[in-house]
């Protein structure tokens, strides 16, 4: 997963790519970095399926553009608009299966 820490960048690859996995973690967050591990796993068994991620503190600015107040958060972004999102207990199978759902479309 690529490290994204500037608003204007992660607008940017959504608008670039038709499907993407978006991860944001708070930091010192325990949780956050096991799962941030976990979904990289998920996310590497997809090869096209963009997938980057970011730290909410990083800039103030992706917190209210996402409406994303806590980590982790994940995202799935289809053409730029949501199609699925999870914050604190992140189900990973929900989540593939989403992954594989939108994919197939």
């Amino acid at each position: 997963m690529t490290h994204l820490t500037k608003l204007t960048e992660i607008e940017q690859t959504l608008q670039d790519n038709r499907l993407c996995l978006f991860y944001i973690k708070a930091p010192d967050c325990g949780v956050c970095n096991v799962m941030l591990n976990k979904v990289e796993q998920l996310a590497g068994k997809y090869p096209s399926l963009c997938s980057f991620y970011t730290d909410i503190t990083e800039e103030p600015l992706i917190a209210g553009q996402f409406l994303v107040y806590s980590g982790p958060t994940v995202l799935l972004m289809m053409e730029g608009k949501e199609v699925y999102r999870a914050s604190q207990f992140i189900n990973l199978q929900e989540l593939e299966d989403k992954i594989i759902k939108y994919q197939s479309i």
